[in-house]
């Protein structure tokens, strides 16, 4: 169909003020800032009582070790009880929920941003009722891990990492079903800013965040994994250990010095103040997208670096 002269230029007129939006002009998602309240939400844990026994344990053995002790952390608490409870509940056990959630992504979905890992137990009364008092399960459950030997000693090197500066106890028992996590996290960033809900595939997104003192960024890691898929009771109980998924993009910071080098570029920005700033774009399509910054002592050159964030972007649509 031909449009006359006076409609043409009727409807180029009309689009001209309809812009398509493009990457330069997209709107940047909302951000919230976790800083260092993370770490003391407001939980009342029905069965603190109980699990103190427990958290004095880890740290009597970590001090028995030369390790530092770790302090309480009631989101990581709130977050294992929740896990404990479902699997008490269904009857399954192990790092997987039936919802096919590893414990990296359902501590992102709480809102947890540090370095995290799980320990898992499990225990069952063919009674159908717990006989046995709460809080000795929770110290044979610990005291197993204990004694964990080489190389099979996964959990007894997680609660004797150095790098862990918190824990919360889960605790989960339904009839003679009994869970119980130990969820390690290391606090290494003042403050860790996100996107503050799940925004669209293909968005760019920022993080930002300060080291603590004494600490600096030696390298950023992106992994992915996209949605999680239900699972049998079967396979969860068959899966054994697990990991951060696949890194699909790394950046180390820009060169600092007093003297003109030549350097790659950096998409990592340092600001005035200490903290950074890293844009990446969420280009593998719907799923988890999980921001390591890789710490180091000031000055390190690269050595020694290990993880003080997790922080976890959603991508929906």
């Amino acid at each position: 169909m031909r449009l006359a002269r006076r409609e043409l230029l009727a409807l180029l007129a009309g689009t001209a003020c309809a812009p398509l939006r493009t990457r330069e002009t997209e709107r940047p998602p909302r951000v919230v800032r976790m800083g260092p309240e993370r770490t003391r939400i407001v939980y009342d844990d029905p069965r603190a009582q109980e699990k103190r026994v427990l958290f004095e344990r880890i740290n009597r053995d970590r001090t028995l070790h030369g390790v530092a002790p770790v302090e309480y952390d009631p989101r990581a608490a709130l977050v294992g009880d929740l896990f404990c409870l479902d699997g008490a509940l269904s009857g399954s056990w192990g790092h997987w929920d039936l919802q096919g959630r590893a414990p990296y992504v359902r501590w992102g979905l709480s809102g947890g941003v540090d370095f995290h890992a799980e320990n898992a137990a499990a225990w069952s009364a063919d009674s159908g009722r717990l006989d046995t008092p709460v809080t000795e399960i929770l110290l044979s459950s610990h005291e197993s891990m204990m004694a964990e030997a080489p190389p099979d000693d996964g959990h007894r090197r997680t609660i004797l990492d150095p790098q862990w500066t918190h824990v919360g106890i889960g605790l989960g028992s339904v009839g003679g079903q009994f869970r119980m996590t130990q969820e390690f996290t290391r606090v290494g960033f003042e403050w860790v800013e996100v996107p503050a809900e799940p925004v669209r595939p293909g968005t760019r997104v920022v993080f930002a965040g300060k080291p603590l003192p004494d600490w600096e960024v030696g390298l950023i890691e992106v992994r992915f994994e996209p949605p999680p898929q239900r699972l049998t009771h079967k396979e969860v109980t068959q899966r054994g250990s697990y990991g951060y998924p696949p890194a699909i993009l790394n950046e180390r910071p820009p060169i600092v010095s007093a003297f003109p080098v030549v350097q790659d570029r950096s998409a990592i920005e340092i600001h005035r103040g200490g903290w950074l700033s890293f844009p990446f774009r969420l280009d593998r399509g719907p799923g988890y997208y999980f921001v390591l910054c890789y710490l180091q002592h000031v000055g390190a050159n690269g050595t020694a670096m290990t993880p003080g964030t997790a922080a976890m972007v959603t991508a929906v649509g």
